[in-house]
């Protein structure tokens, strides 16, 4: 079981074995880096928080709490250094598109483009206009594909506040596209 795994390797870390820090660092490196980069659009930026995180990670694995995942645990920090990377910069970095979306082996239409890149930046424009706390639960839930309860545990709220706030961003969401749609049909 990966809990279990994590749980031997924390322990072994703990005892000075750097070999299993090294293991812990390989296992959720990917994951760490995709989701702040997903929170702040620099690709740099982002490499080098997830190097903060994993720094911090060591030095506080003491703090641990084996009741959690691991996981939750290590994303709850990345969440926290990227807060503090947003507040000291004041800015969120837009996505290169070629960054975001693998090229189709099928090349589209120019219409089609047109109307993805068109999508894309409304999409992009309601995330953006979301308040943080909400965008960081959207981007939990759907990028890192987290459930609710891992979501709580990381954001340091109920499971129902989650659901709560998941829920009306996507309410809000369907009533925006609803917007977009008849502005474009001239309603």
């Amino acid at each position: 079981m990966v809990l279990d795994e994590d749980l031997k390797l924390i322990k072994e870390i703990l005892n000075g074995n750097v070999d299993s820090f090294n293991i812990i660092v390989n296992k959720y490196q990917s994951l760490i880096l995709k989701f702040i980069y997903n929170m702040i659009k620099d690709k740099e930026a982002a490499e080098d928080i997830t190097q903060e995180v994993f720094i911090t990670v060591y030095n506080k694995l003491y703090m641990y709490n084996s009741k959690y995942k691991f996981s939750n645990w290590i994303l709850q920090i990345a969440r926290n250094k990227c807060i503090d990377y947003i507040r000291k910069y004041k800015r969120v970095y837009e996505a290169n598109i070629e960054e975001v979306i693998g090229l189709a082996s099928k090349e589209p239409s120019p219409e089609q483009k047109l109307e993805f890149k068109e999508l894309k930046t409304n999409v992009e424009r309601f995330i953006n206009d979301l308040g943080d706390i909400d965008k960081q639960i959207l981007i939990l839930r759907y990028a890192e594909e987290l459930t609710f309860l891992d979501i709580a545990e990381i954001m340091n709220m109920s499971e129902s506040a989650v659901k709560r706030r998941y829920y009306k961003s996507r309410d809000k969401f369907k009533a925006f596209f609803i917007d977009k749609i008849e502005e474009v049909k001239g309603v």
